[in-house]
């Protein structure tokens, strides 16, 4: 499986300054170019020095196995992160729920 993108991503209220968490949708591609779509939860817990520490679940259980499918699905957040393309989303969304 190929992680093509992490789309639909919406952030959830937490009471923690230094936990964000997200709602989003994962888009998936098997071997056979078959595209798939999941549901997951994930949130970042920013450290002072260092990448942030990534947890991710699936709100509906892939067909496939998880565990290397988790790691692959970190990485791409991990690059969404350090591009900044996480809190822009995150952010532009909660300004258009707000309109």
């Amino acid at each position: 499986m190929k992680v093509i993108d992490i789309d639909k991503i919406e952030e959830i209220e937490t009471q923690i300054h230094y936990i964000k968490s997200y709602n989003g949708s994962v888009i998936l591609m098997d071997r056979h170019s078959k595209i798939f779509r999941f549901n997951v939860n994930f949130s970042f817990e920013h450290r002072p020095i260092g990448d942030p520490i990534i947890k991710v679940s699936f709100l509906e259980h892939p067909h496939i196995p998880v565990i290397g499918l988790i790691a692959k699905v970190k990485d791409k957040l991990l690059e969404k992160c350090k591009n900044g393309v996480i809190t822009s989303i995150a952010s532009a969304n909660k300004d258009k729920n707000k309109a």
